[in-house]
């Protein structure tokens, strides 16, 4: 099941453009929802930096402040004290986002429900 699922992203990105290019930080901006349900909440915060909440049925499951480097982007969680860099792709319209989970072969399917 696993293979079967990494197979599919790896197929979804097919058809992805790295952000590189053509994105900014600005590009993360707004709401997103992932398959399993997940909310992800992409804004500036007071200080100006890109603030994230992560949320399932209302819960806060994770929060902390992204950058982008090159293919990446750089995670500092201000709920822990985990860093990490997860690699991204989004599809040529920006309505659809696959990043790399962190410590895993998995990915999130994220499509934007709201700037």
């Amino acid at each position: 099941m696993k293979k079967a699922i990494i197979l599919f992203i790896s197929f979804l990105t097919l058809g992805f453009t790295t952000v590189e290019d053509t994105s900014t930080i600005y590009s993360f901006l707004g709401k997103w929802k992932s398959f399993e349900g997940e909310i992800i909440n992409v804004k500036f915060n007071e200080n100006n930096e890109v603030y994230f909440n992560r949320s399932y049925d209302g819960d806060i499951i994770s929060e902390g402040i992204i950058a982008v480097e090159n293919e990446y982007l750089i995670v500092s969680r201000i709920d822990s004290v985990l860093d990490y860099k997860l690699k991204y792709a989004f599809s040529k319209d920006a309505q659809t986002l696959v990043v790399m989970k962190p410590n895993s072969n998995q990915a999130w399917l994220l499509n934007r429900i709201s700037w």
